[in-house]
């Protein structure tokens, strides 16, 4: 839509755009139109007389507004009449060859060559072989998608059969090393105790990882339960249940008022505790924590966004915030996996909404979502 490739002699992109949409209205299910005098059916088509008297157009999509046009200027046309068909016989003058059917000339204005069938023929042949190519690369693309939805949905089950199988051994190797810990008491010396403390740290970081990546599978493949839900109440609940990771700091927390929406109860909690989980951790070396939660209502769409005045981040790498085990942070500074935004945008996909930030090193980043409105909401 918008678009406009012109080759040469023709109308400013604006006047083909323009020509394309009264074309969509007027000829609505018409493959073909075809004039030599545009201004007689299109009011706008005098100012284009010189490069567009006439235009032979045909339509190349049953979906979109598409056409293929081919223009002819304006050409000072010759035509010879029996007559003048405006004169009229005087009352009581005698008819002749000579003085009746006196051969005159009529100059045509804002005309062009007419089209021939030829002309005709040529459009609709090319026309046919576009509407030929444009199925088959559909029919292509449907394969492609339909083999494309297939891996996809075989590397979900693969992550989730890997993901759930493997939490029972890292909780085992957490325990027992806990239990050698317990057991061993002071016959460790500081180095070994350092090497257990180690091989739980990472096993405890590696079931969190695989925890969250069997989240984020699961996301992809349980049904959507939607229900009424007062995203007040729950933002404000899943802030109460962060209590303890801010505890000590001083935070400053600004909830503007918030809609209930139709969506998922437990994957919206979902969302909200990543969105606010991260402005508490990305947070923490402020002196003075602020994190905004704010919503605004469009016609089509509830937009919700949480603000936070922390790390930030280079919008240059925004690209890769919502990806799966993408950081911009190293490890050391901030805990995490790196699939949390990811689960987020995934749920919100599912709720047909949208998802993105924005960011600047050193002075925060803002998290946004939207979701539809259904058609019961309040203005």
């Amino acid at each position: 839509k918008g678009d406009c490739m012109r080759v040469g002699l023709c109308p400013p992109a604006t006047d083909v755009l323009a020509l394309a949409d009264w074309l969509a209205a007027q000829q609505a299910g018409q493959e073909t139109y075809c004039t030599d005098h545009l201004a007689g059916d299109w009011s706008a088509g005098v100012r284009l007389a010189d490069v567009a008297s006439g235009v032979l157009a045909v339509s190349i999509s049953q979906l979109h507004d598409s056409y293929l046009m081919w223009f002819r200027p304006e050409v000072v046309r010759t035509v010879r009449w029996g007559g003048d068909p405006r004169k009229t016989a005087a009352p009581d003058v005698v008819l002749s060859p000579r003085s009746s059917f006196e051969a005159w000339k009529e100059t045509v204005q804002q005309r062009s060559l007419p089209w021939n069938d030829a002309d005709r023929d040529a459009a609709h042949e090319m026309r046919t072989a576009i509407v030929d190519i444009v199925l088959r690369k559909a029919e292509e693309m449907a394969e492609l998608n339909e083999q494309l939805m297939r891996s996809n949905k075989e590397l979900e089950a693969f992550s989730y059969s890997v993901s759930h199988d493997l939490r029972a051994p890292f909780r085992h190797i957490v325990g027992y090393s806990e239990l050698l810990g317990s057991s061993a008491g002071e016959r460790l010396n500081d180095t070994e105790r350092r090497f257990l403390d180690t091989i739980v740290e990472s096993a405890k970081s590696a079931g969190t990882l695989v925890d969250d990546l069997l989240s984020f599978s699961q996301m992809g493949r349980s049904t959507l339960g939607r229900a009424r839900l007062d995203m007040a109440v729950l933002a404000e609940d899943v802030r109460r249940s962060l209590a303890l990771d801010y505890a000590g700091r001083d935070v400053q927390w600004t909830l503007a008022p918030l809609p209930e929406v139709d969506a998922d109860p437990t994957m919206m909690r979902l969302v909200w505790q990543n969105l606010l989980s991260n402005a508490v951790k990305f947070t923490r070396e402020r002196e003075h924590a602020v994190i905004e939660v704010g919503h605004e209502r469009s016609e089509e769409e509830d937009h919700f966004f949480v603000r936070d005045n922390g790390c930030g981040f280079d919008m240059r790498y925004v690209d890769k915030l919502f990806g799966v085990f993408q950081r911009l942070h190293h490890v050391e500074e901030f805990e995490g996996t790196g699939i949390g935004l990811a689960n987020v945008r995934r749920i919100v996909s599912r709720h047909g909404g949208r998802t993105w930030a924005e960011g600047e090193p050193g002075k925060g980043a803002t998290i946004h979502f939207t979701l539809p409105r259904s058609t019961g909401d309040h203005p």
